[in-house]
């Protein structure tokens, strides 16, 4: 096969390998925005709004295991199809290239289902859920708030007459 052909089957693969990921995690998204960063509001329950790195491993389900072995895996048969004439060198840089994708992605969900930008019934039922925001605070000129570096009613006027 010409090396068109294989650029286009490498992305045929791909994008299988998406589509079966978004069905894998049980999100009901497209594959074209698998993604893409999330805007605006949380559509669920936020369980942590600021969730360290320790809340997002213990929130791992065994999607995301499986996720990390199925790409690990996946990017060694690469770099070994691929990688002549080291052949298990490249598989072993190319596994752990993707082992090191596979914990970055793993993490992101992680914190977006703690952030309640994915599906996260089963963490709310583990942690449970913040409680939403306090309204927001009225101004009440009494107690007014520093801003800058004061208005004119706290600052000396300058006399320029003084100025040679």
């Amino acid at each position: 096969p010409t090396s068109l052909h294989r650029r286009e089957l490498r992305l045929l693969l791909l994008g299988s390998f998406i589509r079966r990921l978004s069905s894998v995690q049980g999100t009901k998204i497209p594959h074209s925005s698998i993604l893409k960063m999330a805007y605006g509001d949380p559509k669920f329950p936020v369980v942590k709004d600021d969730p360290t790195v320790d809340d997002c491993i213990k929130s791992f389900r065994w999607s995301d295991y499986a996720f990390v072995v199925g790409s690990t895996a996946a990017t060694w048969v690469y770099g070994y199809a691929y990688g002549w004439p080291a052949r298990r060198p490249t598989a072993s840089a190319a596994s752990t290239i993707g082992f090191t994708f596979a914990c970055f992605f793993i993490i992101q969900n992680a914190q977006g289902r703690m952030l309640g930008y994915r599906e996260n019934a089963p963490e709310v039922k583990k942690f449970g859920y913040v409680a939403q925001p306090l309204p927001p605070r009225v101004f009440d000129p009494r107690f007014p708030v520093a801003v800058g570096q004061g208005g004119m009613e706290t600052k000396k006027k300058i006399d320029w007459t003084t100025h040679a």
